[in-house]
């Protein structure tokens, strides 16, 4: 059998510090896995972008850390751009589950075990920004609802958000087959659709008519539907009630952040970024240069993106390998890094991790 390719990449900050960890457990775990790093430019110079996006069309999956310079040093992390939007990984996967021993804001948070599904290429990250006087002069008569013209807005800026219906659609269609193998591994079968269609009437308009369209070929599964507003509060209120949760990508990017302060906080907050011709798995956690390289930021985002990322390869033996022996540190707690109220460095908890695996 062909071992699975992985292509490490460090990229800004911490990234390097959580990616190293997180291949000393993979290596010595003795996974079937053949894992490759681009060559370390000097500090103070980015990755060979064109060898680098060659690296990552021959892997089989790209393990990635953080995107994110520190003031003054040039971007690593660029490489990201490429993975999401030109290999056009549209689904963003970010899994919010609380493992006993992790500090949490919540009296009891057991049993917290749902998936935030985020549209991952347009929305308000489609980066379209420019100034009022470009709308002013291309569209003088662009009006809103109100029967207010563009022209009455003084000097400012404006970013275009964009919902298609190709993109609504295809991620409406990953969505329900997620939550119909989500509800065939026990899980509830309940797919919520969260969008702001009420004041976004035309682009989430779009954006919910897909979901339910979808949702109907799919009679095992229940439905509903929240603006966005209102699922925050839910989520802090009721997050055992949650399954799949669906939406665009902003409001993905800024629920699954909340969420994770449920379950520890961003330390523990992994991601899937699928789709697109080369998936990539990375922490949901940015860059934090000032911690970079002093061997104390917490790895267990990283680990449980490469645990799905052993999902992603069919290696599912390995990846609940992996999540048993992380869940199984934390119930110890003798081996927790400072955000989680222990001592342990970086590579501490890695090796505490191993342990639980050889």
């Amino acid at each position: 059998m062909t071992k699975k390719r992985i292509l490490a990449i460090g990229g800004d900050g911490v990234g390097p510090d959580v990616v190293d960890a997180t291949c000393y457990v993979l290596e010595n775990a003795k996974f079937d896995l053949e894992i490759r790093k681009p060559p370390e430019p000097p500090p103070d110079q980015p990755y060979n972008e064109e060898a680098l996006r060659k690296m990552c069309d021959e892997a089989d999956a790209v393990l990635f850390g953080a995107a994110g310079p520190a003031p003054g040093r040039p971007s690593r992390g660029n490489i990201m751009i490429y993975l999401r939007w030109i290999l056009d990984n549209y689904v963003n996967i970010r899994p919010i589950k609380y493992y006993q021993g992790a500090g949490t804001c919540l009296k009891d948070a057991s049993g917290i075990d749902f998936v935030i599904l985020r549209e991952n290429s347009e929305g308000m990250y489609s980066f379209f920004e420019e100034d009022l006087s470009v709308l002013k002069e291309g569209l003088p008569n662009l009006r809103n609802r109100f029967n207010k013209s563009i022209m009455d807005y003084g000097n400012g800026k404006f970013a275009l958000r964009i919902i298609t219906e190709r993109g609504a659609a295809r991620l409406a269609k990953f969505a329900c087959e997620y939550t119909a193998q989500r509800k065939r591994d026990g899980f509830p079968g309940k797919l919520t659709c969260v969008s702001k269609s009420n004041v976004l009437a035309k682009t989430d308009g779009i954006f919910d008519s897909a979901m339910e369209e979808e949702v109907k070929k799919y009679p095992e599964l229940s439905y509903e539907r929240f603006y966005v507003d209102d699922t925050a509060r839910r989520l802090l209120r009721y997050p055992k009630d949650f399954d799949v949760v669906v939406t665009s990508n902003l409001f993905g990017d800024i629920l699954s952040d909340e969420s994770s302060e449920l379950i520890g906080g961003l330390g523990l907050a992994p991601s899937a970024n699928v789709g697109g011709k080369v998936p990539y798995f990375e922490s949901v956690h940015g860059s934090a240069p000032k911690y970079a390289g002093k061997n104390v930021i917490n790895p267990t985002a990283t680990l449980l993106s490469a645990k799905l990322m052993l999902q992603h390869l069919k290696m599912n033996r390995e990846a609940k390998v992996l999540e048993d022996a992380v869940a199984a540190v934390f119930r110890e707690g003798k081996s927790l890094t400072q955000d989680q109220g222990g001592k342990a460095t970086t590579s501490a908890f890695a090796e505490a991790v191993l342990k639980k695996i050889t």
